[in-house]
């Protein structure tokens, strides 16, 4: 589920540094209400709430389902973003035997980032290979990234340029928003800043391509809303809070992923009475 780590001050960020493409898939730009709630039966064999992602192009999903010992990384992949999400399979990889959690991807497939918990604490996983083909490499730590507590819901740009995600003192819970950029594939990701403007108790966060939206959890009595914010530059603190009320119906709904375009939105939510993952859809002008 969500969470976020903390920092002091207003983001300084060099916007010529890293060069953002919105890619083939922001054509056009999701724009309104969503709507269209679909059930995914793929992705919603247990009642747990595990994070589910969207691929930028709509086409693939991912999430981590309990086989019996630890929760393990799956995905299925559809023909079209009006084709229903088939039973998935594992992710092929040289994965340890522990929890992995919240996994996200580049668009290109080659880079897989997500927490694991091998210790007391989560921290952050990148697995990476050089084809599609190919299963993942063994994962590495993103110890700079885990120095401030308990880090979860990981979400990687389809560029692999810019990762958000939430960190906690508390091991449940959620926590404050984190975001790292680096300037190229080939640099690692620098020591995180928090994102300000934002609430606390907020988690698994989802970043728009030009960094000006953001979707994220928020912890709301017993359960969970979906909220947005937007910013008028990367430089700029988030404002502008929105609950996403035709979204958030069961007073439990939270991990939020969008397409590119921002015209899809996967979900997870407990309106049937247990855990499942949604998909909802809204106008791309």
């Amino acid at each position: 589920m969500l969470v976020v780590l903390a920092a002091c001050g207003r983001l300084e960020f060099q916007v010529d540094v890293v060069s953002h493409d919105a890619g083939p898939d922001a054509a056009c730009l999701g724009t309104g209400a969503f709507t269209d709630i679909q059930r995914i039966d793929a992705a919603s064999t247990d009642d747990l709430q595990t994070a589910a992602f969207l691929s930028p192009d709509g086409l693939s999903l991912i999430w981590d389902q309990f086989d019996g010992t630890n929760q393990r990384l799956r995905v299925a992949t559809r023909s079209s973003r009006t084709a229903t999400f088939p039973a998935g399979d594992l992710i092929p990889g040289m994965f340890s035997t522990v929890d992995y959690f919240n996994a996200s991807m580049t668009a290109d497939g080659l880079e897989l980032y997500f927490d694991g918990k091998p210790t007391a604490a989560n921290c952050l996983y990148r697995a990476t290979r050089t084809s599609t083909t190919l299963p993942f490499d063994p994962p590495s730590e993103l110890a700079t990234l885990c120095a401030n507590g308990d880090v979860t819901g990981a979400q990687i740009s389809a560029d692999g340029l810019t990762l958000v995600f939430n960190s906690s003192l508390a091991l449940t819970g959620e926590g404050d928003l984190y975001i790292t950029e680096r300037p190229d594939r080939t640099s690692e990701f620098p020591p995180a800043k928090k994102l300000e403007g934002l609430p606390t108790g907020i988690g698994f966060p989802a970043l728009s391509a030009d960094r000006l939206r953001l979707w994220f959890e928020e912890q709301s009595g017993p359960g969970l809303k979906i909220v947005s914010a937007v910013r008028i530059s990367p430089s700029d603190v988030f404002s502008q809070l929105h609950d996403l009320t035709e979204i958030d119906t069961s007073g439990d709904e939270g991990d939020p992923a969008l397409t590119l375009d921002e015209s899809q939105l996967t979900f997870v939510s407990k309106r049937d009475g247990t855990y499942a993952t949604y998909l909802a859809t809204r106008p791309c002008l």
